[in-house]
């Protein structure tokens, strides 16, 4: 690690010194943009690729200094208008610059990275990017960015432990482990942070989030199988403030509360910016069948005594605080640093008698959890624009104190510890024009330091009949080093993206050194578009993947099954995970008289080599402990995409999106002790889901907006220990779920505050027809995994935002 950041750092220093600042002929460029007659606020215009760039002010005007005599790019972009990209030579004193732009009611020209980490138009992409934006969270009156997530067909963000409420995102009917999350293009997703992530990112500190299906580029990952979700943070392009507050309730007993802050600022030679967020979150538990009964369980696994009524909470109690920071310096044309730091605190406990201390509760499922990182990044731009080198270097640290115990166990508690070091260049190159096609190269490397420490704090030997303090669960450390290489070729037709990416993977155990292991993996990965009309276009890609043998997120979770701890450990004789995946994907846009219309349907088909699957050992002790193992046959994950968008006026737009897929092993699979617990399907994965969404601006300061999530039905595990309508399941069982439909409305009023600030008012209800799962598991040794459909009942909310940038 001290050699790579001595690199970084000389090499940093050697670019500032060897190479000439800017010292042209500058010039004062002055401009407007409009749309019609309206003049609009708030567009950015970049230069030469995010070089340089300004945003036009309240009256939609702008000024940028140039140098005389030269050609620049532009791209101009805003949210809900096409973007325009066009050479411009600054060849006057006193210039002035008229671009004029249009309306894209669909949305469907953003400003996209995810493919290449280059600003690109999405249309114009190989693979598909789907894009969330801001209007999506404020129109359900989303607090963290996973719920945002199930609105991208092919994307299912499901809950997976009814104590401590994790999370886990499936795309393409993939489990969590085979996408790779980012944060502004960094896989700082670490295995333990991924498994509450989603749901500690604010959504005000989110710009944007861009999703990827399938394999994609191989700048991300090699373990991007499911596909790639980027998390892009809000950078400061202009002066502005944001603050809100919201407050929701299911039943008047159990709210959640939530405030915020965000505020950006320029200096006056627009070289210097900095945005500042700040969220706090406040959630009480919530029981979705007080009135169940149960009883206790005497040695023999028999109900005894009088029946108990069940106090335990299926929505977790929480409280979360976010704070971060983004600094952009410019020191010339040429150079640019920036400096990331973010903190969050998370708190959450389920079980019950949440009032007292965790091991006096019957059930307690508890973390406080610590994650810090900050990062900086410098950014190196030749003088004649075809040369982008990108260095970065990042620390996450992570500390997690927990309990997870029933029966008042006193050996519930645990530490766990984690660290992840990355540290990376990477390369762009503008070619130039190659077989009458812009060409493009980008080549890099990067190293990744993943340590994880797991450890409960107390634990009874049943052999020696001891205590022993600091017991480690697990103690890993894992060392990625990658380089990579793609080329992108465009022209009016085809657009092709090829590249290979070399991983070799160390990991050391440090428990046992038995289960160290290198492994190298080379991954090609293809996608290809052609133009066949202007308006009608097809996108095919295909991806090689894997995935080491380590600790992944679900690993981590530690949760309570049968009164009893599961931990996770791994198999000794554990290989590597392999993948080949395919998509095939054909989208049109339309313009019929003023109406828009989109439509895309795709195609994907994944199979995976030793898949790891879960194999369940009970100890001596009567203690549940669960191994990864490699499957005895591999697995096969196919099906269709459908999207819609249309939009017959500026007034009103309606999306859908639908998924058809078939998950299967290739033979029986064991997914519980039993012997007859097995299964080809793979598990909490439904044929059939989808999503909707409606905005309707009844005038220009009322609007409304519908959504809502199809879940269809799927076989989810259930394991003997609790109650379900008050009778103790005898065996394992497998149970086909219902369907469900979660819709929400929300109506919004947005008026003025003052002169430069706006104020909107928001109420609606979210899950409206109180879908829910019809059986929940009673009792202190219910299962905890068995936790399906919609996560919180019908809901109650009312939001209100103050800000210069409301419309």
């Amino acid at each position: 690690m001290k050699s790579y950041f001595s690199t970084y750092f000389f090499s940093t220093i050697l670019t500032l010194f060897s190479l000439p600042l800017f010292a042209g002929n500058p010039i004062k460029v002055k401009g407007h943009i409009t749309c019609g007659k309206e003049h609009i606020p708030y567009v950015t215009i970049s230069v030469n690729d995010g070089q340089l760039g300004t945003t036009t002010d309240e009256s939609g005007h702008f000024m940028l200094e140039l140098e005389k005599g030269e050609t620049y790019h532009l791209t101009v972009s805003t949210v809900g208008y096409k973007t325009i990209e066009m050479d411009w030579q600054a060849d006057n004193t006193h210039q002035e610059l008229h671009i004029e732009i249009q309306k894209d009611l669909l949305e469907l020209n953003e400003v996209i990275v995810s493919s290449s980490r280059r600003a690109q138009n999405r249309n114009e992409t190989s693979s598909v990017v789907n894009v969330i934006g801001k209007e999506l969270f404020q129109s359900a009156n989303f607090k963290v960015a996973g719920e945002g997530l199930n609105y991208i067909s092919g994307a299912r963000v499901e809950t997976t432990c009814g104590n401590c409420g994790s999370t886990e995102l499936r795309l393409n009917g993939l489990e969590g482990p085979y996408t790779q999350i980012l944060i502004d293009s960094r896989p700082v997703f670490n295995g333990l942070v991924g498994v509450y992530g989603l749901e500690q990112i604010p959504v005000n500190m989110v710009d944007q989030i861009e999703i990827v299906r399938g394999g994609g580029s191989v700048l991300f990952g090699a373990n991007a199988i499911g596909g790639t979700v980027n998390i892009l943070t809000k950078s400061p392009e202009f002066n502005a403030y944001e603050v809100g507050s919201n407050f929701s309730t299911i039943d008047g007993a159990s709210n959640d509360y939530n405030v915020y802050f965000n505020t950006s600022l320029i200096s006056k030679n627009e070289k210097t910016s900095g945005y500042v967020f700040g969220s706090y979150r406040n959630r009480d538990a919530w029981n979705a069948n007080p009135d169940d009964i149960y009883y206790k369980i005497d040695e023999d696994g028999n109900p005894f005594g009088d029946p108990i009524k069940d106090d335990f909470s299926e929505v977790t109690a929480l409280e979360t605080i976010s704070v971060g920071t983004k600094i952009y310096h410019q020191l010339n044309t040429q150079n640019q640093f920036t400096f990331d730091a973010k903190y969050t605190h998370d708190t959450r406990r389920g079980g019950n008698k949440l009032d007292l201390p965790y091991e006096e509760a019957d059930l307690t499922e508890a973390i406080k959890m610590h994650i810090g990182s900050a990062s900086l990044t410098h950014d190196w731009f030749s003088q004649d624009k075809k040369w982008h080198l990108n260095t970065y270097a990042i620390a996450q640290f992570v500390n997690r104190d927990s309990y997870y115990g029933a029966h008042q166990a006193p050996d519930g508690f645990g530490l766990t510890t984690g660290s992840t070091i990355i540290a990376g260049s990477q390369m762009n190159y503008d070619i130039g024009k190659v077989a009458g096609g812009k060409t493009f190269l980008v080549v890099g490397a990067e190293f990744i330091n993943d340590r994880i420490n797991d450890k409960k704090l107390a634990y009874h030997d049943p052999e020696t009949g001891k205590w022993t303090n600091d017991a480690t669960v697990s103690d890993q450390n894992s060392n990625t080093y990658a380089l990579f290489a793609q080329q992108e070729w465009t022209n009016a037709k085809w657009s092709l993206l090829t590249g290979v990416r070399m991983d070799y993977v160390n990991i050391t155990d440090y428990q046992n050194h038995e289960n160290d292991k290198s492994v190298p993996a080379i991954n090609p990965r293809v996608n290809l578009k052609y133009k066949i009309l202007d308006n009608l276009q097809v996108r095919g890609g295909f991806a090689t993947g894997f995935r080491a043998p380590q600790m992944f997120s679900e690993d981590l979770h530690i949760e309570v099954t049968s009164g009893q701890g599961v931990r996770t450990v791994l198999d000794p004789d554990l290989k590597s995970e392999t993948s080949i995946s395919y998509n095939l994907a054909l989208d049109l846009d339309q313009e019929i008289g003023t109406t828009q219309f989109y439509f895309l349907v795709e195609g994907f088909h994944t199979t995976i080599n030793d898949r790891f699957d879960n194999q369940y050992h009970y100890q001596d002790d009567g203690t549940l402990i669960l191994f990864k193992r490699n499957s005895t046959s591999n697995a096969v994950v196919k099906g269709l995409n459908f999207e819609t968008k249309i939009a017959p006026s500026e007034s009103f737009m309606l999306q859908a999106n639908y998924t058809l897929q078939s998950s299967m092993y290739g033979e029986e699979n064991q997914w519980g002790d039993e012997e007859s617990s097995t299964s080809k399907h793979i598990l909490r994965t439904p044929n059939q889901y989808g999503s909707l969404t409606a905005n309707y601006k009844i005038t220009n300061q009322w609007e409304a907006s519908l959504t809502g999530v199809y879940t269809g039905k799927m076989f989810v595990p259930y394991l003997p220990g609790g109650f379900i309508n008050g009778e103790m399941p005898e065996n394992e069982e497998l149970i086909e779920t219902e369907q469900f439909v979660d819709m929400g409305i929300k109506v919004a009023y947005t008026t003025k505050l003052s002169k430069n600030s706006n104020i909107q008012i928001g109420a609606g209800v979210k899950n409206i027809f109180n879908q829910m799962q019809s059986n929940f598991a009673s009792g202190i040794d219910k299962d905890a995994g068995f936790v399906y459909g919609p996560y919180t009942p019908r809901t109650f909310y009312i939001d209100v935002r103050i800000g210069n940038l409301l419309n």
